[in-house]
């Protein structure tokens, strides 16, 4: 089968390549034909050689989803047919307080694909089916295929994240997860204001037509974002703000723009340290709050949204068969596109 593989360690090194086509070996295994999947911003890493959690030779992709081809003799929850969405988790140790938590995205032996394990840009796969989740038949495989990024909102928004009705919220960066997150605020009957910058015009125009109450474009609206947060707030600031593009400047930002007892949610990943004055988290008694990838819980919620059009991906995908990937790795990492999605049968 074809497959987009992550050949070395290094820059480049990334072709498509006729590989073994993987087989269940257990009875608890679904092999699934992959229909679409997500180019993430850690793909774009390992195409560059910087992230550290990837073992050369892999097959590239975490955000992936497919029709079920073939089951083993102990799955009961799927059947050949079922369209599916399944985790990048391939295995977990079972065993740690995490693992026995059902927190096993915090397990340090975890594999996960398109790092460690074979990935999704591929045409066949196989999982475990505690890692697969049914898609409704509603929604499409291109849009499905983002139940990766929404799962981690999920997680991030609705699982540590106190928001409540009538709540203000900000929502720090308008790409993929930002665009989520800010759908899921307004699922909880929160107030989203989404803040970018000026290279985000296209994506903070989607964040207003996806029910953001204010978009703002920092580099030219400063005075307008702190006046809408006075008239909003009486001049106390935020309840919660969701940083979510890991730009350094971005988190001193979100820690002025909070009330006191506010809460701040971490999904962004920095590419270097960022200094804070701890005290002020102590006079404001400020919660801060660290997410990092999903869980099983998130998955269920993400899928049970999607389904119910709560959540509307379509609008962020841009899709292009996977002979295009060279154009696709470009368009992302140019941010010429939101979400690119492959598809491996193209």
């Amino acid at each position: 089968m074809r497959a987009l593989v992550k050949l070395d360690v290094g820059e480049g090194k990334v072709s498509i390549k006729d590989v073994d086509e993987p087989q269940i070996n257990q009875d608890d295994e679904v092999k699934i034909q992959v229909k679409a999947a997500g180019i993430c911003g850690t793909d774009i890493e390992i195409f560059h050689g910087k992230d550290a959690l990837f073992h050369p030779p892999v097959i590239m992709g975490h955000e992936f989803t497919g029709e079920v081809v073939e089951v083993g003799d102990k799955v009961e929850k799927f059947k050949v047919g079922d369209k599916v969405v399944f985790e990048p988790t391939t295995r977990i140790c079972g065993e740690c307080r995490y693992c026995r938590n059902g927190r096993y995205n915090l397990c340090s032996n975890r594999l996960i694909a398109g790092f460690n394990a074979p990935g999704g840009f591929a045409e066949y796969a196989v999982r475990r089916q505690k890692y697969v989740h049914k898609l409704p038949n509603s929604v499409s495989y291109i849009a499905g295929a983002l139940c990766e990024p929404l799962a981690v909102c999920c997680h991030a928004v609705l699982e540590l994240t106190p928001i409540y009705p009538g709540d203000i919220v900000i929502v720090i960066g308008p790409g993929t997860i930002g665009l989520l997150s800010l759908q899921l605020v307004k699922a909880a009957g929160a107030c989203p204001i989404v803040i970018g910058t000026s290279k985000d015009k296209l994506r903070l125009d989607l964040a207003k037509r996806l029910g953001a109450e204010f978009v703002i474009n920092i580099d030219e609206e400063k005075e307008t974002l702190s006046r809408i947060i006075k008239n909003l707030t009486e001049g106390y600031g935020v309840d919660v703000v969701i940083e979510c593009s890991g730009a350094p400047d971005s988190f001193s930002l979100g820690i002025d723009l909070l009330r006191k007892g506010g809460h701040y949610t971490q999904i962004g990943l920095f590419t270097q340290e960022v200094p804070f004055s701890i005290n002020k988290m102590s006079y404001h008694e400020l919660t801060l709050r660290g997410s990092f990838a999903q869980k099983n819980s998130a998955w269920k919620k993400g899928v049970s949204l999607l389904g119910k059009g709560l959540v509307d991906t379509l609008p962020l995908v841009t899709s292009l068969p996977i002979s295009k990937w060279k154009e696709g790795f470009k368009m992302a990492e140019m941010k010429e596109a939101i979400k690119v999605v492959l598809e491996p049968g193209k």
